[in-house]
């Protein structure tokens, strides 16, 4: 047990981590530094894969990460009892090499259910936070785990057991009561984003150059893998119907460049810039600082932002957007209208409705007043998500959890 009562070994097991970059991974690492930084001492569990990219990448992280037992997910898939203990048994030494208080899964499948099937009998505090696919279905596009009848039974079978489920949006509160969890085991705390980052300005007609757009335009700016949820084509076919020769779209991440052809298809390839990834000269140290300093400047570089998805866990990107003070058009789409309240926030079109997007970025381009004062709006409403008040939520559940366990084992006493 710690020493000290104000700090907590936390162990932070997770499906995937750094240097991949997405939403679980970036929030977890955030997560992580931020605990550290209040004297508590964090472990990450991951994958081996991302464990040795680690080192071959040299990422020099504030806080440990140790790995998972090589090919056990396999093992977990095909012979789920057979992986469930051998996961316990790695469990259990992280557990006693760290001595672990509390757990905090991220990714509800694998991790969550294995972590899950560790703690629940031997009465540990932990919680589980879905990142996406792992929770959230949709058959049309065929995204999500649950899909597998397999995968699906295994999330039923062991994520309503967690101590708490932690929903980071209303949709995902949604998906946890549909898998059966009460509503007593769902915690709300959301993703966060460091806010001050978005607040310094670059020299934006350099960023522009560097990333061949033309520094007079009106930027339009989309993030995100280019993935069939994100629906990126219904924003490319929008930006053709907008009729404004001055105006340019962004888009930066995986496989953006796929959107080339449509783009050429639809007369616009001149206006519309694919960048696969945004980097400026940076010092290899600064890799933990998440998002990158090429992304963060984009942002700052822009006028606008565009994110049309069908459907989200969250939306980071949405918040981070705000934090630029950026004036955000986005979809009535799970994941997105918890994040941008429309018409107070930003402006918001349904899923799929090229006019209806296409109008608003016209509203947001035409009109200065509209456009101050969305920008203005969003800047308040990302200070609802700065880390250090999602990272304060996390100790508060933490210490609420271990709580209701020793009081648990003292009625079992007495």
């Amino acid at each position: 047990m710690n020493a000290n009562a104000e700090s907590l070994n936390v162990g932070l097991p997770t499906s995937s981590f750094l240097p991949s970059i997405g939403g679980a991974e970036v929030g977890l690492h955030n997560i992580a530094t931020r605990l550290q930084a209040r004297g508590h001492r964090p472990v990450v569990i991951a994958p081996v894969p991302h464990c040795r990219g680690l080192r071959e990448q040299n990422w020099d992280l504030p806080y440990p990460v140790v790995a998972f037992p090589p090919k056990v997910w396999g093992v977990l898939r095909h012979w789920p009892e057979l992986g469930y203990r051998m996961l316990d048994a790695a469990f259990g030494r992280v557990a006693r090499r760290f001595g672990i208080e509390v757990w905090q899964g991220t990714i509800g499948y694998p991790v969550g259910a294995a972590l899950c099937h560790f703690a629940v009998p031997r009465g540990l505090p932990h919680l589980v936070r879905c990142a996406g696919e792992d929770i959230q279905v949709d058959r049309d596009i065929g995204y999500g785990m649950r899909i597998n009848p397999r995968i699906d039974a295994q999330i039923r079978r062991w994520l309503p057991r967690a101590d708490r489920l932690v929903a980071i949006t209303e949709s995902v509160a949604a998906e946890y009561r549909e898998i059966g969890a009460a509503e007593s085991r769902i915690a709300r705390v959301p993703n966060g984003v460091d806010v001050a980052r978005f607040q310094v300005t670059p020299d934006r007609r350099a960023v522009r150059a560097a990333n061949g757009i033309d520094p007079d335009a009106f930027l339009f700016l989309c993030v995100g893998r280019n993935h069939a949820k994100k629906n990126f084509e219904t924003l490319v076919d929008a930006f053709a119907a907008l009729d404004r020769d001055d105006a340019h779209l962004a888009f930066v991440g995986q496989g953006v460049s796929r959107l080339a052809a449509r783009a050429a298809e639809l007369g616009v390839a001149g206006r519309v810039h694919l960048i696969e990834k945004a980097d400026e000269p940076q010092r290899s140290d600064d890799r933990t600082r998440l998002p990158s300093d090429g992304l963060v400047a984009l942002y700052r570089a822009a006028d606008a932002f565009v994110f049309p998805s069908r459907l989200e866990t969250f939306g980071i990107v949405l918040v981070e957007a705000m934090a630029a003070g950026l004036p955000v058009i986005t979809t009535d789409a799970p994941g997105c209208r918890d994040v941008v309240r429309a018409g107070i926030d930003g402006l918001s079109v349904a899923p799929d409705d090229i006019d209806g997007l296409a109008a608003a970025m016209r509203n947001i381009r035409d009109d200065e007043n509209l456009c101050a004062g969305l920008s203005k709006a969003a800047l308040a409403r990302a200070e609802d998500f700065s880390w250090d008040s999602v990272t304060d939520r996390y100790v508060a559940l933490y210490r609420d959890m271990i709580a209701e366990h020793a009081a648990a084992c003292q009625g079992e006493a007495a």
